[in-house]
């Protein structure tokens, strides 16, 4: 029996179905939308706005993380963020139709974003529930690959066939489909995560709002009473500061035309240079070592 249920539970059954599910909307909403926009006529100034003002939720996340605790497993909420933000990609795809599109558009992806900070809390804590910390070593390359394998299908595949499509069926039509598609992709990872995954654990440690309340404040407190806790915040804000600064940016540069100051590239080949070859050869060789220490455990007798 112990067997059966260590074989239900293998971490490649689900880890890389869900960091995958990690990475799919958070690059949806980071460089696919600012190229959908651009594509549709939107002012460079409110793509970069609005397009970054609804990451914020990635950043939140921690402030209702202890929200989680009080209902039902970690489980529960992987899986039903994941089918949440793939009917929403499927109303931003009827939105694109509207005459108002942008405004209704922008507020479904905010939503997408809360799905996917919330989705993202949960999968880490079944993560560290259901794997001791031998094994969160061990497949920590895993979770790193499939998040960039996310980042090449939302950010480039997707996006070039967004370009594929522009010109036979209209910009309209094409980003249409192509959200739909991102849609189906989180419906099926979310049908299949709800068979595959492990429960994270039953929520236990919290009974009320207001003991959630006192877990955030008590983990707030605990957090900024560490040491050189405000190097550390400055490193890591530093650190990728500028590559914050560039990322709502560089879709619309290569976008421009070469008389608005731009490059003048298509869509085919920001997916294509963007999306697929700028940062993923590098992350595909940091991740590698890390797919591969864990292979040889699939082997070990038991």
């Amino acid at each position: 029996m112990s067997q059966q249920t260590e074989k239900k539970i293998h971490p490649v059954r689900w880890v890389p179905t869900t960091w995958f599910a990690m990475g799919l909307p958070f690059v949806t909403l980071a460089a696919a939308s600012s190229i959908m926009y651009k594509n549709l006529g939107v002012s460079d100034s409110k793509i970069a706005f609005w397009t970054s003002l609804i990451m914020l939720p990635w950043t939140l996340k921690p402030l209702w993380g202890p929200f989680l605790e009080m209902y039902k497993t970690k489980k529960f909420f992987v899986y039903t963020t994941q089918l949440f933000t793939g009917v929403l990609f499927g109303l931003v795809a009827l939105s694109l139709q509207a005459s108002s599109f942008f405004s209704i558009s922008i507020a479904i992806l905010a939503i997408v974003a809360f799905s996917g900070a919330t989705h993202d809390t949960a999968a880490d804590g079944v993560y560290l529930n259901e794997l001791d910390s031998k094994q969160q070593a061990q497949y920590v390359g895993w979770q790193g690959a499939f998040y960039n394998i996310a980042k090449i299908v939302s950010g480039g595949l997707l996006v070039y066939l967004a370009g594929v499509l522009e010109r036979k069926m209209g910009i309209v039509n094409a980003w249409s489909v192509v959200m739909l598609m991102y849609g189906a992709i989180m419906i099926l990872l979310g049908l299949y995560n709800k068979a595959a995954l492990p429960s994270g654990g039953q929520a236990k440690t919290v009974h009320s709002a207001k003991e959630a309340m006192a877990t955030l404040k008590d983990v707030i407190i605990t957090f900024f009473q560490k040491k050189y806790i405000w190097f550390g915040l400055a490193f890591i804000v530093l650190y990728r500061f500028a590559e914050g600064q560039a990322i709502k940016i560089t879709p619309l540069f290569f976008k421009a035309s070469r008389t608005e100051g731009g490059l003048g590239l298509s869509t085919e080949q920001i997916g294509v240079l963007y999306g697929v070859l700028e940062p993923q050869l590098l992350c595909w060789a940091q991740s590698l070592p890390g797919i591969l220490y864990p292979i040889k455990g699939l082997h070990v007798k038991r």
